[in-house]
């Protein structure tokens, strides 16, 4: 049976179904699991059969995938872009009030214009490269060159706890920004040095700076934020409860993890108080009590320990970093954060049909300083890039025109006509005369002489020169310069090679040169009529710098389910009245039919003192009488069930409780 991967509400699952998923995301969020584990957590209350069909129903919906090892040990996980569904459903069955809290005393503002500044590090990329030296590490001038790059700052990232190969060379917030770009695909490792990839850049600067920003936030969730379950929950429940108030509203961070300890996405051990020693999760969905007692307690009643409190720190720093919200703290020292973004927006599926790149004009300025609102494209602001110096980058990005900078752009491959013509589309309120005049006569003086990249043919003797020289096919494609030597343009090297391969004088090949072609900027012309496609910005695996200990994409993913008809070995052997009816058994009959509930994990039907409940065997212990041991269980989440034993005189009746009858 193939997955089909349907969407769907939560709430239309079987109640199986959602016990089993519930228990999984509360204990692994998106975390791979091994297919045993689902099985231990809902032990005693559903039988393993039970909790197998639910896997099953869950992997042909979608709220579940599968991957195979190459020993083919199947590894299950919730995919990430299921998660926000899923923290709405702890909000919905367990609302969250008082969230917010008093304005800071003192914050910490978000960083703004990431988006510009990583289009000015691949600009800067692109004119100066970065080569590598032999052992594979960036070269140290060029490395200086990045660290004074970067947009981040190193105590905004180091608490996010990185692991990278070079750690004692390359500073966290390089490694940062560098793994950023290679992880969005815009720039690839090569063997000798750091490489743009222009179609992935094309597509990247039609983008909004929103949709580059959906992208940016997709890699610091799950490339940047530690892997951990508790960890992971943190970071999108900090998202859900965006819901709850506006950009302006300070978040309580104190109260929202005593909100996640208390319906269990977070271990008793992340509390430093002396009587929570226990390593285990507390119960996977709170009972009413749970709840009425979070009411009761306050904020001061849960201190956390400082390594859980260190990572939630490095978290909300590196959000700040990256532009999305600010953090600060209120004067009784209560941390608290504001997002600054749309976060519901950032987490939604990207649609094509989002695309709506932005359609406003610069301000060229008198004194050659050109004003770049936020609402200026990218593909603009790239070939401002190439053309022109960067003064400052924030909301409004500042560049300078320089006699400089017009013969760099010219020399990386700008025509120089379309210097002036990119001013005069693009100013909103035109470009001041003396400007313009300066600009062309930049411009007009660069590319007067050049430096051009020819062949010379050198024949033999005289004799073969003149034949060359009156040979019809090569008039017009070569030039003599003496009696011997011809000078030939590269391009026409290989019809020329042919012409005289035909009057036999088929020349050697020359030695290879050793010199580097020439350095272009790439993208200069307009990008709009590009047919640039789709660029999967967080694609899963990508290579990059930092090792995020994530290894899903290496195993070979699992599009077929198994048949559960297999979960029934042996059925036609099996008498169909243990199944169908409520009946008393032999004790020997009893024991036979525990027995193969146990064989299929299967749960069994009991009437004891006239009630009917349900019992989940685990062994059956031999003796006179015979005893089974188990659970009783309601298949209610809310329930903890009870194991215990039973001898055959404990019950009247019988049934065994399977999906066919």
């Amino acid at each position: 049976m193939d997955v089909t991967s349907t969407q769907g509400n939560w709430n239309e699952l079987l109640a199986d179904e959602l016990l089993v998923l519930r228990r999984c995301f509360v204990r692994y969020a998106a975390q791979p699991m091994k297919e045993e584990e689902p099985m231990q957590l809902t032990q005693g209350a559903l039988s393993g059969v039970e909790t197998k069909l639910a896997l099953h129903g869950l992997r042909s919906r979608g709220w579940l995938e599968a991957v195979t090892k190459s020993w083919g040990e199947r590894i299950l996980y919730i995919p990430v872009d299921r998660l926000p569904a899923l923290y709405d459903m702890l909000l919905e069955q367990t609302p969250m009030n008082g969230i917010h809290t008093d304005h800071p005393i003192t914050v910490h503002e978000a960083m703004t214009g990431l988006e510009s500044e990583l289009l000015h590090v691949l600009s800067r990329i692109a004119i100066q490269g970065v080569p590598l030296t032999a052992k594979g590490t960036i070269h140290k001038r060029s490395l200086q060159k990045l660290n004074e790059l970067t947009p981040f700052r190193p105590e905004d990232l180091e608490g996010l706890g990185l692991h990278y190969a070079h750690a004692e060379l390359y500073p966290v917030q390089t490694v940062v920004m560098i793994d950023l770009l290679l992880s969005l695909g815009l720039l690839v490792k090569e063997t000798v040095s750091f490489r743009i990839q222009e179609a992935e850049l094309a597509t990247w600067i039609r983008l909004s700076a929103g949709q580059m920003r959906k992208h940016i936030f997709d890699a610091l969730m799950e490339r940047y934020g530690k892997a951990e379950a508790p960890m992971q929950h943190f970071r999108y429940m900090l998202c859900a409860v965006s819901q709850y108030g506006g950009t302006d509203e300070w978040i309580s961070i104190q109260y929202l993890l005593q909100w996640m300890l208390q319906v269990g996405l977070i271990p008793q051990n992340s509390l430093s108080r002396d009587d929570s020693t226990n390593s285990a999760f507390i119960d996977i969905v709170p009972t009413i009590a749970n709840l009425k007692g979070l009411a009761d307690e306050t904020v001061s009643d849960f201190n956390f320990n400082g390594s859980f409190t260190e990572d939630i720190m490095g978290w909300l720093k590196a959000l700040t970093a990256f532009g999305m919200g600010d953090w600060g703290q209120t004067t009784s020292g209560e941390i608290c954060f504001r997002w600054n973004v749309s976060v519901t927006d950032l987490l939604r599926p990207y649609h094509d049909e989002d695309t709506h790149q932005e359609q406003g004009a610069f301000y060229v300025q008198p004194d050659f300083e050109i004003l770049v609102p936020p609402d200026v494209a990218y593909d603009v602001r790239w070939r401002l890039e190439c053309c022109c110096e960067r003064v400052t980058g924030d909301r409004m990005v500042v560049y300078r025109i320089t006699r400089e900078s017009i013969t760099e752009a010219i020399e990386l491959g700008m025509e120089a006509k379309e210097i002036p013509a990119l001013l005069d589309k693009y100013s909103r309120t035109g470009v001041p005369e003396h400007v313009r005049l300066a600009v062309e006569q930049w411009a007009g003086n660069v590319g007067r002489t050049a430096f051009a990249t020819v062949t010379l043919l050198r024949c033999g003797t005289q004799e073969d020169a003149d034949m060359v020289a009156r040979h019809p096919a090569l008039e017009g494609l070569l030039e003599r310069l003496g009696d011997k030597d011809f000078m030939i343009p590269v391009h026409s090297a290989d019809k020329i090679r042919k012409a005289l391969a035909a009057i036999g004088l088929s020349p050697r090949l020359e030695p290879k040169n050793a010199d580097e072609p020439a350095h272009h900027y790439p993208l200069l012309t307009e990008t709009e009529n590009l047919d640039a496609g789709r660029s999967l910005f967080s694609q899963e695996g990508r290579a990059g710098l930092v090792y995020t200990g994530r290894t899903l994409h290496f195993y070979e993913q699992e599009h077929t389910l198994p048949d559960p008809s297999g979960y029934f070995p042996e059925r036609s052997t099996v008498p169909s009245s243990w199944t169908k009816e409520w009946r008393s058994y032999h004790t020997s009959t009893s024991r036979q039919l525990m027995e193969q509930a146990i064989r299929w994990q299967a749960a069994v039907g009991l009437r004891i003192s006239g009630k009917e409940v349900k019992w989940i065997p685990e062994s059956v212990v031999s003796g006179d009488p015979w005893s089974v041991t188990g659970w009783y269980a309601s298949g209610m989440d809310e329930e903890t069930p009870s194991r215990a034993t039973l001898q055959p005189s404990d019950w009247s009746d019988m049934r065994l409780l399977v999906p066919f009858t």
